[in-house]
């Protein structure tokens, strides 16, 4: 039964390198772009061109850069502004230049 075993030496672990189980796990950071179509989602963006984060056009809230996904912009404007759901594109461009100019003034 012995020849089946195999039986660590507790002097090789010493000799192996550390294991790179915690480098494996890690996860790779995607910082998403901005696209222009989240405009018809009420989304502009805020912040570093490099990791741009989506802000809404009517309450200003700032959602985090993985946020950026057109599903969880869509779910923001369904469920905290449902009244500005059906609205197009322009009514959305009109409310982001008119943020722009209060900001200006």
């Amino acid at each position: 039964m012995d020849k089946f075993l195999r039986w660590k030496d507790s002097s090789s672990r010493a000799d192996e390198e550390p294991s790179t189980s915690v480098t494996q796990n890690l996860k790779k950071v995607v910082k998403r772009k901005n696209d222009e179509d989240y405009i018809k989602y009420g989304f502009s963006w805020c912040g570093d061109e490099t990791a741009p984060r989506p802000q809404c056009i009517i309450c200003g809230d700032q959602l985090s850069n993985q946020s950026m996904v057109p599903s969880k912009l869509k779910r923001h404007l369904y469920s905290s502004h449902p009244s500005c759901a059906n609205k197009d594109k322009q009514y959305f461009k009109r409310c982001l230049e008119q943020n722009k100019n209060r900001r200006n003034l």
